[in-house]
């Protein structure tokens, strides 16, 4: 992605990956409110007088605090039960503050880059790639029909812990297989799922979701909330045709259910089988129509339109479909040099993706039909590799510089499931498919002593709205930041940052840890580092 589209999904609070809506008429519904969870700057405002915080998704218990118009807040995530409830927390907060009623919100403006930073610098936009916001995935939490859930819920689930001792009490009670003590064994489990998945705790949440499923035989509910949560795990983990196993079974349960065929589509679409994602969206928009999913099978259906008449090729690792001009001996010749990449970036990143990558060679016209993208972006990477390679007979620097970066973004964003900030994500892309800032470290440099640069945290988010000048300062910085680190740490200090991922609040609790580093820290370290190497 010089920077991508990723289907990836960000596990903080819920994980973000996928444009999915999951749930059906009746089912409790979360989705992300399009806000990293480890953001800090506030995403809504409060728009009436006075608006009640609870502790719980529910006006029968008392309030705990109350906001007055106008305070700023960062909504994190969307609840659907009888009423929309938005989860919040304050700005200068990492914990959350309480949960209030949504039309009480109004959303704010994201915070807009400085235009003009980075202009003069000479940074050469071929080859970059845009980099949409990762998609919301709506997780299906226990419908408000499965009687006795917050009950249990309550019980297993104090505060920052679960209680192990009445996790254990059910657990022994549910021994006598009495349907009444399986049950509140398979809630108690499921809550405790929940709750783990909320702080990313990704093999803990799933050992819940499965021994729930195990007690959950007389629930179908339950069950179908089991297997779609466990099929969304797989989904944002790049685990395709396991999260279809589990959504197999969850449409013998529930062979009408919308959320099921919304996540089938994804899995499909995965996996490259761009007719059968078609059919699960348009299977759930007949069901329960979505305007997420609207515009992902509007994609889709454009993905079939320019890959109609084109060719497909495959190896170990990728399934590559070209089309025009492009030649069966280019696509071999992409191939090879794909699968040298693969197992180069196998060893540096210690991680192998666990499904083929789906690469599409397009004609300039193809592409930007199909991506619909600023002028300045060469390239895309949505989960499947997208580049242009009209004229081209053999595979040029360009071209193999441009399918290294690609590559670093598909290692990177299935190995952080998403959570690896754009800066980052693309400042390693770069410095992979051997970009330097030798052309760039002065004018970097003068712009950082004038504070004319961008904060690298405000380069977390998406850059696709982003001006030319704006995205070309960007891609240098990032690519000096990241020079920089490697300077210090070298992949070593790479892979702490990637561990510290799960375990940190946001990025940088996380380079605290990983790095020793602040944001204000990295950025002189980086100016230095541009000095130092480059000289004045």
């Amino acid at each position: 992605m010089a920077t991508c589209r990723t289907i990836s999904l960000t596990i903080k609070g819920a994980l973000v990956a996928l444009c999915l809506l999951l749930g059906s008429s009746g089912t409790f519904q979360a989705q992300n409110s399009g806000t990293a969870a480890n953001a800090t700057a506030p995403n809504a405002v409060v728009k009436v007088d006075s608006l009640e915080v609870y502790p719980e998704m529910s006006r029968s218990g008392s309030a705990a605090q109350s906001l007055k118009k106008g305070d700023a807040v960062i909504l994190e995530l969307e609840f659907q039960t009888t009423e929309r409830w938005c989860s919040i927390r304050r700005p200068s907060q990492t914990s959350r503050l309480g949960y209030v009623p949504c039309q009480g919100l109004e959303r704010a403006a994201a915070p807009t880059s400085r235009a003009a930073a980075g202009a003069g610098t000479g940074v050469s936009t071929d080859g970059r790639v845009a980099r949409s916001p990762a998609k919301d995935v709506s997780l299906p939490p226990p419908s408000t029909r499965i009687n006795g859930y917050d009950q249990v819920a309550s019980l297993v689930v104090n505060g920052d812990a679960i209680d192990a001792a009445k996790m254990n009490e059910f657990d022994v009670a549910a021994r006598d297989r009495s349907p009444a003590a399986m049950s509140r064994a398979a809630l108690a489990h499921f809550a405790a799922g929940k709750f783990e998945l909320s702080r990313s705790s990704i093999d803990e949440a799933i050992e819940q979701f499965q021994y729930s499923l195990n007690y959950s035989a007389s629930s179908s509910d339950l069950q179908v909330a089991n297997l779609l949560t466990l099929a969304y795990i797989d989904l944002v983990q790049s685990q395709y045709s396991g999260a279809l196993d589990y959504l197999g079974r969850a449409r013998r349960l529930a062979p009408r259910l919308a959320a099921v065929s919304r996540l089938s589509g994804w899995a499909y679409y995965g996996l490259n089988q761009i007719d059968e994602a078609i059919k699960e969206w348009q299977t759930a928009q007949k069901i329960e129509p979505s305007p997420q999913i609207a515009s992902a099978l509007a994609k889709a259906e454009r993905d079939k339109a320019a890959e109609s008449e084109a060719r497909e090729t495959n190896s170990t690792h990728f399934i590559l479909r070209y089309q025009g001009s492009a030649t069966p001996a280019l696509a071999a010749e992409i191939l090879t040099v794909l699968e040298e990449d693969f197992r180069s970036f196998e060893s540096e990143f210690r991680f192998t993706p666990p499904e083929p990558i789906g690469v599409v060679l397009y004609t300039e016209q193809s592409f930007r039909e199909v991506s619909d993208l600023p002028s300045w972006v060469r390239g895309e990477n949505d989960g499947r590799v997208r580049v242009p390679v009209q004229g081209l007979n053999s595979v040029n620097v360009q071209l193999s510089r441009m399918l290294k970066h690609e590559l670093v973004h598909s290692f990177i964003g299935q190995k952080t499931l998403g959570r690896c900030p754009t800066w980052l994500n693309e400042g390693l892309a770069q410095w992979f498919e051997g970009r330097r800032s030798n052309q760039t470290a002065a004018a970097l440099d003068a712009a950082f002593d004038k504070g004319q640069y961008l904060p690298l945290q405000r380069l977390e988010g998406s850059w696709a709205t982003m001006s030319g000048p704006t995205a070309e300062f960007a891609y240098a910085w990032s690519l000096a930041a990241v020079e920089s680190i490697m300077a210090d740490s070298g992949m070593w200090g790479i892979e702490r940052l990637f561990e510290r991922f799960d375990m940190d609040p946001n990025f940088e609790a996380a380079m605290r840890v990983a790095l020793q580093t602040s944001y204000a820290d990295l950025e002189r370290r980086t100016a230095a580092y541009l000095r130092q190497t480059y000289g004045k």
